[in-house]
């Protein structure tokens, strides 16, 4: 009977596809795992504020943020799942 190793990653391009076939691994599946969104960062107010003066202020962090950086290098914190890729390889019979 064969008995298999298996590997899974995230993130993965088409050099490090290449590398890992040349290595003996074959690709059995990709599947999605859930993600929970990070919260966004408060001021640090100690007050309570209402609900919607709360969504204000993330909006004005958000654009600050978006005036500050380049939004293609920062994750998206809406993501809600991302991909795993699952390999496998037979194992030696050493």
């Amino acid at each position: 009977m064969a008995t298999w190793s298996y590997l899974v990653t995230e993130n993965i391009d088409g050099p490090q596809l290449d590398k890992l076939g040349e290595d003996g691994w074959e690709l059995v599946g990709v599947t999605s795992e859930p993600v929970t969104p990070a919260s966004p960062e408060r001021s640090g107010t100690a007050f309570p504020m209402p609900r919607s003066l709360g969504r204000l202020e993330e909006a004005a962090d958000k654009l600050t943020k978006l005036g500050a950086s380049d939004a293609a290098e920062e994750p998206s914190v809406d993501a809600t799942s991302r991909l795993l890729w699952v390999f496998r390889r037979p194992l030696s019979d050493d």
